[in-house]
């Protein structure tokens, strides 16, 4: 008896995440999963057929780098992703994770989640004492991509300890070393860092190498945003080397970049350290997103002793003006250690704000606004942080397009958004809703930095082997059905810094393990995606 299919991909050129070279077949699905690859599948043995003459079909994009923890609680069909053909992605990122909590500190990871919008949800959704609490909360939403979730070390940290700016006990450390067992025997992929951002910069490399070795008997992963993104990168690279190298684990840097004017150029340098800890048996990969600027909550650019005791603390103290002229002695003189000065490496007019309560602020850069409200560039940023805290976000513009090419070229580097979610009403970030479509239509088609299948290779096989996702990366049978349909010719992203929420063209069609999300364009609403478990 013929094979029956719920669905035929016709006619299209399949490039199928391995590197290979593209080539015409097609493709069948059933129960959710690659049935046959052939160069001819007969429509009446399907369900629906889809006809991809003149598109390329490949498998679904895997987006290594996102911050949709709570974005997905409240639009589970994850639209800003889906319609950029991502049908998986990674979440708890930076070190802030919405798993675990707990009633001492709850207030206060409440206020850390800001910026990846905790004010936007339901306050029950922010009470998972557990990982698996929190992962049963979102299977029960029934996500429309799939979510493959890695555990916060700042999360975990502050469950323990608050925001104190000191070492842990060794009482303390077995404690955040005990909830970082449990989230991975939970089901977590990896423990991830935000060594830029409070509490996580006060964590010494010691504190992080024993936590990295509770990731060792599941194989997990360790996912950094490192010390440093400029003046001290190569340093910051160094030490997540060396967390992997004396934890046993791989080592996935986020968002690989290259801040500050008088540091570019130094990718050369980045990627052959990576290199080089490869050569010597160290699991050592990247993710970037193809834009010259980036983006955190404003408060980020201030020093992390600033910070210490959360945001109601340094809400308080930064209407003091003796500790207002603290802090710009130690922006302007730049020597403080353990310190990525961000306002030094991007420069007031080079500071867009976002997201902010005050609207008439938002679209414009400090500098427009101390001119606006006739105040100290100095005036503007504390007054803002002292008022909103954390919930302030801002777009920082700091790299260069040389190295971002670069970067993107080496073969260990892959495609991560690292949106911050707008929840469709904040002026955030392009990266959002542009990144996958940006890459294929600007660095591809445009500019001939990647070849199309070896952009694919970085979008779907390349994460997934390097995760540990099995069944997902490739159009290959038995495989799962994740796959986009998209016009080579015309794919490419619409969202810009004043429109961040305009969706891409070129994508036909996404499907999630078989189901239809997107077809013509159009999001369906499609709740096939799965939550993720480390197996």
């Amino acid at each position: 008896m013929a094979d029956q299919f719920d669905l035929v991909i016709q006619n299209g050129c399949l490039v199928d995440g391995s590197g290979r070279s593209g080539y015409r077949a097609d493709v069948g699905i059933a129960g959710g999963k690659i049935c046959r690859i052939a160069q001819r599948i007969e429509s009446g043995r399907a369900g629906q057929t889809v006809d991809a003459e003149n598109r390329v079909v490949s498998p679904g994009f895997i987006d290594t780098h996102t911050h949709d923890d709570l974005y997905l609680l409240s639009c589970p069909t994850c639209d800003d992703k889906v319609r950029q053909g991502v049908t998986t992605e990674v979440i708890g990122n930076c070190g802030q994770s919405a798993a675990p909590s707990n009633e001492a500190h709850r207030e206060m990871l409440t206020d850390f989640l800001k910026i990846i919008g905790s004010a936007q949800i339901d306050r029950a959704d922010l009470n998972s004492t557990s990982f698996d609490d929190y992962l049963r909360k979102l299977e029960g939403v029934k996500p429309g991509i799939n979510v493959m979730a890695l555990v916060g070390h700042s999360t975990v940290r502050m469950c323990c300890m608050g925001m104190a700016d000191r070492a842990p006990s060794d009482r303390e450390l077995k404690d955040i070393q005990s909830l970082v067992s449990r989230a991975m025997q939970e089901g977590a992929f990896g423990l991830s860092t935000g060594l830029i951002y409070a509490p996580g910069n006060y964590a010494t490399t010691e504190e992080i190498v024993a936590l990295a070795k509770m990731l060792t008997p599941f194989g997990g992963i360790y996912a950094t945003h490192m010390r440093s993104e400029s003046e001290r990168e190569t340093e910051a690279i160094a030490e997540a080397i060396r967390i992997g190298e004396e934890a046993g684990v791989h080592v996935h840097i986020a968002h690989h970049k290259i801040g500050g004017r008088s540091n570019w150029g130094k990718s050369s340098e980045t990627l052959r350290q990576m290199a080089d800890a490869r050569n010597r048996g160290i699991g050592v990969s990247c993710d970037q997103y193809p834009y010259r600027a980036g983006s955190t909550y404003l408060a980020a650019i201030l020093p992390p002793r600033a910070l210490a005791g959360g945001p109601s603390v340094f809400s308080r103290k930064l209407k003091d003006e003796a500790f207002r002229r603290d802090i710009v002695r130690a922006v302007e003189d730049g020597t403080e250690p353990g310190w990525d000065n961000l306002l030094k490496g991007s420069g007031f007019d080079g500071i867009l704000i976002s997201v902010s309560r005050q609207r008439d602020y938002v679209g414009k850069t400090i500098a427009q606004i101390a001119e606006m409200e006739r105040k100290s560039p100095y005036e503007v940023i504390f007054d803002l942080v002292a008022e909103e805290n954390i919930g302030v976000i801002a777009i920082l513009f700091g790299m260069c397009e040389e190295d971002i090419r670069r970067i993107m070229q080496d073969p260990w580097t892959m495609i991560g958004s690292d949106g911050i979610p707008g929840f469709g009403v904040h002026r955030v970030h392009p990266r959002m809703t542009g990144t996958f479509p940006r890459v294929l239509g600007k660095y591809v088609r445009q500019e001939a930095v990647l070849s199309l299948e070896e952009a694919v290779r970085k979008m779907t096989s390349l994460p997934a082997a390097t995760f540990g996702l099995k069944r997902k990366g490739r159009l290959q049978e038995g495989f799962d059905a994740d796959l986009v349909v998209f016009d080579p010719s015309t794919i490419i992203d619409r969202s810009t810094f004043d429109e961040p929420n305009r969706g891409p063209d070129g994508i036909d069609h996404v499907f999630v393990n078989g189901r239809p999300a997107v077809e013509k364009g159009r999001i369906l609403g499609a709740t096939s995606g799965r939550v993720l478990r480390r197996e």
